[in-house]
């Protein structure tokens, strides 16, 4: 069984450990390696650095249990249900369309603007939800094709269930 301990890095925008800006946690595998991972908005664990990274000079590292680790989880699962940012901010959302429809884009994009100012976007992938991408950054550079038109969640929502029910069907 793993023994993970659990960090909360606060910002100043999100200054309590009991909601943090970023959850991690850190172990040791089973050849002594230490290993680090962040709970992102994919809603899943993924490889970190940020403990050991130089980029925590702005922010504020606190262990926390398990229990705290959970409340993470559990909110960052129903703020991503609701469509709602990390931060708060709602999504905006996008239907590419390549030699499409709007009823069935090329992809679905949800956008926001982060704590920095930056963009930033997600696309919507059958099977696996949404991941990060970079669309409209390529269709700026020539990349790809395609118009961008917009669209509310409860579109966007239409679109995915289709989508996911025509993997479900062909297997």
């Amino acid at each position: 069984m793993q023994r993970y301990e659990y960090f909360a890095i606060v910002t100043p925008a999100r200054p309590r450990p009991e909601d943090p800006a970023v959850m991690l946690r850190r172990w040791l595998d089973e050849n002594g390696q230490v290993r680090e991972e962040s709970f992102t908005t994919q809603l899943a664990w993924v490889p970190s650095s940020a403990l050991t990274s130089s980029a925590l000079s702005g922010s504020d590292v606190h262990r926390v249990d398990a229990q705290a680790a959970v409340r993470f989880e559990n909110a960052l699962r129903d703020r991503m249900n609701r469509g709602v940012t990390v931060d708060g901010r709602q999504y905006s959302y996008l239907a590419w369309m390549d030699g499409s429809t709007v009823d069935d884009p090329t992809g679905v994009l949800r956008a926001w603007t982060n704590a920095h100012g930056g963009e930033q976007e997600q696309r919507y992938f059958p099977g696996q939800g949404w991941r990060d991408s970079y669309v409209r950054e390529d269709w700026r550079r020539g990349r790809y094709d395609g118009t961008f038109e917009p669209i509310d969640k409860a579109t966007a929502d239409q679109i995915i269930e289709r989508w996911e029910q025509r993997r479900t069907e062909q297997g």
